[in-house]
């Protein structure tokens, strides 16, 4: 089966979660085209100029120094998969972009022009520009575009181009140069998510207790604890961690904070806030990248307007009986934290058969063109490389298929305390049954077989979901999506 590898550029501002994400990500490089590690700032991070301080800044070695830490690591993780990129490589990709203060697109930077350079160049693949911080050194690199090109005769077609190939995914509105500059100039495609991540950082212990459990003291001890020179960096509630340029209130790591917030655990999760920008790209066989509204390990989305994609929808929770905005990336942490912990051992496990690796398929899912009423059977085997049993789960997505319109149920917005601030956490419904269904025979093998409903109308889609698992200590899922178009 051919790989795909999203290509990507990183921009972060260095917050804690920032760090969390970024240790994360390294040893996801392996399935990202990564080509660019951008430090910028945001309203929360600056590096301050000759009339304004700085604030809360963490500085501009930590990513050289993450990396040398993956370097440590390095020799073992190419054991699992020898597309992990080299430090070296991961070295030069990293880049100063704009820090100076909230917002600073006043000039070009080292970052942004590297920024430029990518969007102009001649590999025609999307670039996901993930943005940790503020948009302000994307802002920069686009305005550097249109300051050497506009009025050109080659201007409509480098506009074209980089709207084409530009998608921002964008955690939280961390400074204005959005809202000033990009919206205002480009029409770019842009998947905002302003809510959910907050289930993957301090908002967590709203989740439900099940799925709490991957992010409690005793997941984190046995699973990510121990497990080389990077991962030491992973940063937990109380674990002696100190960060210079932030203010006490947010050492999360020391014993002060512990005295001060006694209802936290040590060693519980702190945050990865920004992670999901990149969880959007990864379980590739789950297509969650192809479009924002067919969902994956980043969430789904719908269209708010334009080209502009956002957190209004939301899927149906089993667990609590109603839609949620936040289940859309909820219902993967699970396996997105299994799937943590299993690169967590590839870190220290010298040998391939000392650590557990992802079942194979030698299909590749696929769109197909189906009829109302035709019965259908699917058969995808997969194998496993280290001989594991494997599990197979055949489900329907009804949310993502256009068959059912699910996306006209009430909600109501849900509320949640940050740490004194009361804020916007999600939207819910009324709790209610879910008025779908899709009968499958063998959802439980490697051979599912169904029929397309009667009433279904041209152009209607179904999402079929195949999980594959292994049963391992630590296992791992690899997923197909088979899109069903009825033609």
């Amino acid at each position: 089966m051919t790989k795909v590898r999203p290509r990507t550029i990183v921009t972060t501002d260095g917050e804690i979660d920032d760090i969390n994400s970024f240790i994360r990500l390294l040893l996801y490089t392996n399935d990202l085209d990564v080509a660019g590690i951008i430090l910028t700032s945001s309203k929360f991070h600056y590096s301050g100029t000759a009339d304004k301080p700085a604030y809360r800044w963490t500085g501009t070695t930590w990513i050289p120094e993450m990396i040398e830490r993956y370097a440590t690591v390095y020799p073992n993780l190419i054991k699992h998969d020898p597309n992990y990129p080299s430090p070296d490589h991961l070295h030069s990709l990293y880049h100063i972009g704009n820090i100076a203060d909230v917002g600073d697109m006043a000039e070009e930077t080292d970052g942004s022009n590297h920024m430029v350079s990518v969007l102009l160049d001649d590999n025609p693949q999307p670039v996901y520009i993930q943005t940790w911080g503020g948009t302000n050194t994307t802002a920069r690199a686009l305005k550097t575009i249109q300051e050497r090109y506009e009025g050109t005769p080659e201007w409509p077609a480098i506009k074209k181009k980089v709207e084409d190939k530009a998608v921002l995914y964008i955690i939280l509105n961390q400074d204005d140069t959005y809202e000033q500059y990009i919206a205002k100039h480009w029409d770019l495609t842009i998947v905002n998510d302003y809510t959910n991540f907050g289930f993957f950082a301090y908002v967590w212990r709203y989740l439900p207790e099940k799925t709490q459990a991957v992010f409690q003291p005793e997941w984190f001890k046995k699973q990510i604890k121990n497990k080389g020179a990077l991962l030491d960096q992973y940063a937990l509630i109380g674990d002696g961690h100190y960060l210079e340029g932030e203010p006490d209130e947010f050492q999360f790591g020391t014993q002060d904070y512990l005295d001060k917030h006694p209802e936290v655990k040590p060693y519980s999760f702190i945050s990865e806030g920004d992670s999901p920008s990149y969880f959007y790209l990864l379980a590739q066989g789950l297509r969650g990248f192809e479009h924002p509204t067919y969902g994956g390990w980043g969430g789904r989305f719908d269209l708010l307007h334009g080209k502009t994609y956002g957190n209004k929808t939301a899927d149906y929770n089993p667990e609590t009986g109603r839609f949620e905005t936040e289940y859309s990336i909820a219902r993967w942490i699970p396996d997105i934290q299994a799937d943590f912990a299993a690169r967590a051992n590839w870190c220290v496990a010298e040998r391939f058969d000392q650590a557990v690796h992802y079942p194979e398929f030698t299909e590749q899912s696929r769109d197909i063109s189906v009829q109302a009423g035709q019965t259908i059977t699917l058969s995808d085997p997969a194998s496993d490389p280290n001989g594991f049993p494997l599990t197979y789960k055949w489900s329907c997505y009804y949310e993502a298929s256009s068959y059912w319109d699910l996306s006209q149920v009430p909600l109501q917005m849900v509320m949640g305390k940050l740490g004194d601030m009361e804020i916007p956490i999600a939207q819910h419904s009324e709790p209610m049954l879910l008025e779908a269904e899709f009968p499958m025979a063998g959802s439980d093998s490697s051979e599912v077989t169904f029929t397309i409903p009667a009433d279904a109308q041209l152009g209607d889609t179904f999402h079929i979901l195949l999980e594959v698992a292994n049963q391992a200590e630590t296992p791992l899922k690899s997923y197909q999506r088979y899109i069903l178009i009825v033609a």
